[in-house]
């Protein structure tokens, strides 16, 4: 491995994290703590589990579709068997 490239690479992972950091320091000093707070819980949440919305619906999907062969939800009648309104 090339040593300036590694070096290179170790400076700029501790300049992006100096700046975030820094990037922390000025948000929170503006004085709105808590949105700032609630911004850095929400993107903890999110990169715990960034894909929690898609699995949330794949989970009440495979819910409904269990429900359904279990015969628990009432099945909808086709089109063609509803009775016709009057389109004049």
């Amino acid at each position: 491995m090339d040593p300036d490239r590694v070096f290179l690479v170790i400076c700029l992972t501790i300049v992006a994290v100096i700046a975030f950091n820094v990037m922390i320091y000025l948000s929170l000093r503006r004085g709105d703590e808590v949105n700032t707070v609630n911004m850095l819980r929400k993107a903890a949440r999110r990169a715990r589990n960034p894909w929690k919305d898609e699995d949330d619906a794949l989970k009440e999907l495979s819910n409904l579709v269990e429900k359904l062969k279990k015969g628990d939800m009432p099945r909808m009648e086709s089109v063609e068997n509803q009775p016709k309104g009057d389109d004049d």
